[in-house]
């Protein structure tokens, strides 16, 4: 089945749950914005040791670290 075609299914949650789940995206995206961070140095210590075409690879890793955590910032503020 085609990714736009599929069917989502929605939950309801409340109280300990809830939390719990809010919890864990906001622990995502911490990671996300870390392993961005984490990324970006690195590219820039390839790049500074002539690895350019490493440093290329990791900063576009970087970037979409950056991309999935902005997902999850709008996704946990409520403007998805």
């Amino acid at each position: 089945m085609a990714k736009n075609r599929m069917h989502r299914k929605t939950y309801q949650f409340q109280g300990k749950a809830y939390k719990a789940i809010q919890d864990e995206v906001w622990s995502l995206l911490g990671r996300c914005e870390h392993r961005a961070e984490i990324l970006a140095a690195i590219a820039h210590e390839q790049r500074a040791s002539g690895r350019h075409e490493l440093a290329e690879a990791y900063k576009k890793q970087s970037i979409e670290s950056k991309k999935r955590a902005e997902s999850v910032r709008k996704l946990l503020m409520g403007q998805t």
